[in-house]
């Protein structure tokens, strides 16, 4: 806020107020809707948005991301600390508590080590499946509350998964109340038109409004449509949960840390998103502290797990929101509502919950880039149907984890696979190119000229040695000297360069000469260290490869 606060337009006021009060409109019944899917109090979804609105308007570096509660983490914080919790409601809610400040207190620790980069690993296909499942499995849990079924249990065979979810639906169809699945489904068909017709105006508080109105002056509720019942008015208050035992804790240390990775994720998308749309610098690592203290406000303000919402991002957006005092406005309006407007919502049906819960996730199935992915690169699209399939059969909690170990195969796959040239010269000139990127370049007689387009380290250095002695074998002239051009290569860690010694010691035993090119100073540093620039002819900092070769040629004809 030090940074973009004293640069603020008054022109831009107008703007910020009118995208506050609009992306308040849908941050209201959203988080009624995501409280019901966490399996807690309507109100807790109102202080969590409350105080990371208010985190984010002084740490936050997007100027259009809003931050509170999303459905992808409410139902993994449901399956996750609902299995610890065993049932027991009074410890589900201390838990999720506890759960929600480990959120925070994992996400200042990433923020202190400077570990944004990390996000980067996870890639964009395991992320395009894992939202996929997410937005699917999701709905599966808000079927019994569309449909009026009493018991929200799983099918027998398949467990509380996707397709457990599915299977008792399926087969309980005849419990159905047909007033609650017509209020729902006409719920979903406003929602859609709205989205489609007017995709600016506050569509699930319209829609919320007009259900209560509904129940009001029916009796419906009567007729077994459930609703949410009294809300307690007034601010949230500091909550400082009981400690659990050193094994509960450590039960929910990876679900805290699953949920982590999933907040940060959502929020990290959506500021790269608008600011590339912008043309606006953001900072990785400031996000997650802004990320680590609204969890940490939401927590000990008696919410639950919080991380940047795109869909409400991309309203902030549409509306014209241009700083971060929108998130001022946006508290503002929580404080009115949960100070004098609670018993409103009182007879909101619970199945218009479901149906904002539903539309709401629909966005998060790309199909467009499911579809792409299916044409351009089939393994890239094997690797997100496993995500959403990770998800679909074990759970949002582990599907978390099957995304990411897919991310960090990927990673190690391409880093230890990297991509090399054979060297060639441009005839009358000095430039050096790749031979199967430039045919026109020639290759010198008695010269090999190798380059790797990626770091050196422990994980490639075997392909890469592999790979040039293959290469070696495939020219047809007498090679007396390889030049390894480290153009590409700045960092060289101490297992490349024990490869590149046993490489310099085999080509030695052909007869080969090895020299380096285009070293960066820490990488010569390092060979003086080992010994290696000595038996390489010396090696000197950022030197061309035409440099290179006529220096080893001066010192053969002088020997």
């Amino acid at each position: 806020m030090l940074e973009w606060f004293p640069q603020y337009d008054r022109s831009w006021l107008r703007l910020d107020i009118v995208a506050g009060i609009t992306v308040a409109a849908s941050v209201i019944p959203e988080g009624l809707a995501y409280a019901s899917l966490a399996n807690l109090p309507p109100e807790t979804g109102l202080y969590a948005g409350l105080m990371a609105a208010i985190a984010y308007l002084f740490l936050g570096t997007s100027q259009q991301v809003i931050v509170g509660p999303t459905s992808a983490l409410a139902i993994l914080l449901a399956s996750g600390v609902g299995a610890v919790a065993g049932g027991n409601s009074a410890t589900y809610a201390s838990l999720v508590i506890i759960t929600t400040i480990l959120v925070g207190v994992f996400a200042v620790i990433a923020w202190a080590f400077r570990l944004g980069f990390l996000v980067h690993f996870i890639s964009g296909s395991v992320l395009t499946g894992f939202s996929a499942g997410a937005a699917l499995y999701i709905m599966s849990t808000q079927l019994n509350k569309l449909f009026g079924i009493e018991s929200s249990a799983s099918g027998a065979f398949f467990g509380e998964t996707f397709f457990g979810r599915i299977w008792y639906t399926g087969t309980h169809l005849a419990e159905t109340n047909p007033e609650t699945l017509a209020v729902g489904v006409a719920g979903i068909v406003l929602l859609v038109l709205g989205e489609q017709y007017l995709p600016r105006a506050p569509n699930a508080l319209l829609v919320v409004v007009l259900s209560i109105v509904l129940m009001s002056v029916t009796n419906l509720q009567a007729r077994g449509v459930e609703i949410v019942g009294s809300i307690p008015s007034g601010l949230p208050s500091l909550t400082v949960p009981s400690i659990p035992s050193i094994s509960t804790l450590g039960t929910l240390v990876p679900v805290a840390a699953s949920l982590f990775l999933l907040s940060y994720v959502e929020g990290i998308g959506a500021v790269e998103t608008f600011a590339r749309r912008h043309d606006y610098r953001t900072d990785a690592n400031q996000e997650l502290l802004a990320d680590g203290v609204a969890n940490l406000a939401a927590g000990f303000g008696g919410g639950f797990v919080v991380g940047g919402s795109m869909s409400r991002s991309a309203l902030n957006d549409a509306v014209g929101g241009k700083t971060q005092l929108t998130n001022a406005v946006i508290a503002l309006v929580l404080v009115v509502v949960l100070l004098f407007l609670t018993g409103v919502f009182a007879n909101l049906p619970e199945t218009i919950l479901a149906a904002i819960v539903i539309v709401a996730v629909t966005g998060l199935i790309d199909t467009n880039a499911l579809r792409q992915l299916y044409h351009v690169s089939k393994s890239e699209f094997a690797i997100a149907m496993s995500a959403l399939l990770g998800v679909l059969t074990v759970g949002m909690l582990w599907g978390v984890f099957v995304g990411v170990v897919l991310s960090l195969l990927i990673a190690i796959s391409r880093v230890s696979r990297p991509l090399t040239h054979e060297i060639g010269r441009i005839d009358g000139a000095d430039n050096f190119v790749a031979l199967d990127l430039y045919p026109a370049a020639t290759t010198i007689t008695d010269v090999f000229v190798y380059r790797v387009e990626a770091e050196l380290f422990y994980a490639n250095a075997d392909t890469v040695q592999t790979d040039l002695l293959e290469r070696l074998t495939t020219r047809d002239s007498t090679i007396e000297l390889v030049v390894f051009d480290l153009t590409s290569s700045s960092t060289v860690d101490f297992g490349a360069a024990q490869m590149l010694e046993k490489l310099e010691q085999k080509l030695d035993s052909r007869g080969i000469d090895l020299r380096f090119a285009g070293a960066e100073s820490e990488v010569v540093q390092m060979f003086e260290t080992t010994g290696l620039a000595a038996n390489a002819g010396g090696v000197k900092p950022e030197e061309p490869i035409g440099d290179v070769i006529d220096r080893w040629r001066t010192e053969r004809s002088s020997s």
